[in-house]
């Protein structure tokens, strides 16, 4: 019985990136990394991105993403297709990035020719 709990909770209270991983191994995603205390410089609107489903994990909520992930420093988008590391920017020591969601889309659109019109 105690283990059936632990294993209820486990699930009630999984990180938010351990859902993602399954949610972005398909298709085109952008996933930001970024911690909570750093959460007024997150790249704004990448829900707006055409054609890729878009996460946000916060660090915080899991030790492990850091080394997982490879994420030095926070924000950090990376854009993955089926679940492969395909473009990755970093914030620098402003803990700020200088994209927006159009910089992310133009990769998008190479990824899914939709640039070729």
């Amino acid at each position: 019985m105690k283990i059936f709990l632990l294993y209820i909770s486990m699930l009630l209270f999984a990180s938010d990136a351990t859902k993602e991983v399954n949610a972005w191994e398909k298709g085109i995603s952008v996933v930001q990394y970024n911690a909570l205390f750093n959460k007024s410089n997150a790249v704004q609107s990448l829900e707006k991105i055409l054609d890729a489903k878009s996460f946000n994990s916060w660090i915080d909520n899991d030790a492990t993403i850091k080394d997982t992930y490879n994420v030095h420093s926070v924000p950090t988008v990376i854009l993955y297709k089926d679940g492969i590391e395909v473009r990755r920017w970093e914030a620098g020591i402003s803990m700020k990035l200088k994209i927006t969601y159009r910089d992310v889309q133009k990769f998008v659109d190479e990824i899914t020719g939709a640039n070729q019109f």
